[in-house]
């Protein structure tokens, strides 16, 4: 059995050191998920790119497929679904087609690209799987008579937190967003048992708050200085990031401060891929004979659209990404006071599902 924690991990920090804003927001399981669709179908050196980049082996559709099963089991709201668009001029091989319903229950939508309904249906598709909250995924313009294949990965997360904040604790705090600025946010507070620990390597404080159901889990890295983002940014490695969960094996008293946040981004991530080394499968000479017996067809972009908003009651979370394609166990630990847990300047997060990086993100902005 192929474990791909790791491997996620490990895009979800590349992708992250390649896009750092001060505020990202962005699925490393959507839009590993929609590469990893593509692999049936690249050949030579396009999908050992694509494979190197995914930190995985080019044949890992079956652990793919094994995964959104078990993360469709969650007790949280968790919608995964995959879906090809293809051109009607396109002609797909059958055998794509056939990888592509065993492992990644997709079938192969045929539309018109020449027409401006084939982005509207495809965005409609994308809103409806992630609730509403992903809208507009291919902008206009994105697809035009040349596109030949678009490859959309949407996700959509709601998690009720085990423990509630109870709305009447949130009150108006300062975030320092840097040591000289402050803004005023809507801070939530709750008092109760979670499991905590500390990173040296990245010098950063953590905490998990569990989400009902006991598989997800919202995961925060909160560095020691206010301005120790940066720092912790630049140490990220795949070690010491599970090193920094594998250290909140002590579950203590702790009085949480949150902010309350929605983070919204779209990000076009041919650049980020190119960076990474996924190259050739944006060039005239991809290797996509797998997919289609004509010559002149290669991904134009790959389109990535986030959103999430942290609350009292929980966090609901969506993401989507497209690929286009065209022609050219715990101890307690019994403090007499609690630890306070201030989430009151920049910091990091995850969202996590049977230890899978979902969502990954950074805020030092909250809105």
């Amino acid at each position: 059995k192929v474990d791909l924690v790791q491997p996620l991990l490990h895009f979800a920090i590349d992708v992250y050191k390649q896009v750092q804003r001060s505020d990202t927001f962005f699925s490393p399981f959507s839009i590993a998920a929609a590469l990893s669709m593509t692999l049936p179908g690249t050949r030579g050196n396009t999908a050992k790119e694509i494979a190197t980049a995914l930190h995985i082996r080019e044949d890992i559709h079956e652990a793919f497929s094994q995964l959104q099963k078990s993360l469709q089991d969650c007790a949280c709201e968790l919608n995964i679904a995959n879906r090809i668009y293809s051109d009607r001029r396109l002609n797909p091989l059958h055998a794509f087609c056939a990888l592509l319903e065993e492992y990644y229950s997709t079938t192969i939508g045929t539309v018109d690209f020449g027409e401006d309904d084939a982005r509207q249906k495809i965005n409609a598709w994308v809103e409806q799987v992630t609730n509403d909250k992903i809208k507009d995924l291919l902008a206009p313009g994105t697809v035009d008579p040349s596109t030949m294949l678009v490859i959309v990965n949407a996700v959509y997360f709601k998690g009720a937190w085990e423990k509630m904040f109870p709305p009447y604790q949130t009150k108006t705090m300062d975030f320092y967003e840097t040591s000289s600025t402050t803004k005023k946010v809507r801070t939530m507070f709750q008092k109760g048992n979670f499991r905590m620990g500390y990173n040296e390597e990245l010098k950063v404080t953590t905490l998990e708050l569990p989400y009902r159901g006991d598989m997800a889990s919202m995961v925060i890295l909160l560095p020691d200085e206010i301005e120790g983002l940066k720092f912790a940014q630049d140490r990220l490695t795949v070690e010491n990031v599970t090193s920094a969960l594998h250290d909140m094996r002590m579950e203590r008293d702790v009085e949480v401060f949150l902010p309350k946040f929605k983070i919204e981004q779209t990000m076009q991530l041919k650049k980020v891929l190119v960076d990474l080394g996924v190259k050739d499968m944006f060039r005239d000479s991809a290797d996509l004979t797998g997919i289609t017996e004509r010559k002149d067809v290669k991904f134009s972009d790959v389109v990535h659209k986030a959103y999430v908003d942290v609350h009292e009651e929980g966090t609901e979370a969506a993401a989507a990404a497209a690929v286009l394609m065209g022609v050219g166990c715990c101890m307690r630990v019994r403090d007499l006071k609690p630890k306070v847990f201030k989430v009151d300047h920049p910091f990091m997060f995850f969202i996590l599902a049977r230890d899978v990086v979902l969502f990954f993100g950074s805020l030092t902005h909250p809105v």
